[in-house]
C-alpha cells in the first residue's frame, strides 16, 4: 500500500512512480534466515503441539488482506523492539502505511533526535497526508 500525498491546492502529488520507491531485485536480501516464534511479547513460551497442521495453515488459503497485515505488525513488533533498545519510553503510534521514512523516524533513536526539524511559527507542512 503507497502512501498518498497531496498538495495544498487539492492534487495528488503521488501520481507516478517518480514519486515513490518501487522496490526493486537489490531490496531482496542475499540472506534471509526466518525461524518460528518461540516466545511471546511477555516472554512465555509459545507452543504448537496443539496443532494438527503446519502452524494451523488451512488448505484453501488465507485471505490475502489479513496475510499482508501480519507484515505490517511484525514491523510494528521490530520498531517496538528498536525503541526500547533506545530508551524511547513514549507510546507507539504507527499508521499504515508503514512507509520506509515512518518506520525509520518511529525509532526514535540518537540520529533522529539529532536531525529533528521543528517547524516555526507560521510554517505549514507542503504537504498533506489523508490518513485517518
Amino acid at each position: 500500500m503507497e502512501e498518498s500525498l497531496w498538495t495544498r491546492e487539492g492534487e495528488l502529488f503521488t501520481r507516478g512512480p517518480g514519486a515513490y520507491k518501487i522496490p526493486g531485485f537489490s531490496d531482496i536480501p542475499q540472506e534471509f534466515n526466518v525461524s518460528m516464534l518461540r516466545h511471546d511479547s511477555s516472554g512465555n513460551t509459545i507452543s504448537w503441539k496443539h496443532l494438527r497442521s503446519i502452524q494451523s495453515s488451512k488448505g484453501i488459503g488465507e485471505p490475502p488482506l489479513f496475510l499482508g497485515s501480519t507484515v505490517f505488525f511484525a514491523l510494528r513488533e521490530a520498531v517496538r523492539a528498536a525503541r526500547e533498545m533506545n530508551g524511547v519510553g513514549e507510546s507507539l503510534v504507527l499508521d499504515a502505511p508503514a512507509t520506509p521514512e515512518k518506520l525509520r523516524l518511529a525509532i526514535g533513536d540518537e540520529f533522529v533526535r539529532r536531525t529533528a526539524v521543528a517547524p516555526r511559527n507560521g510554517e505549514a507542512n507542503f504537504f498533506v497526508r489523508i490518513e485517518e
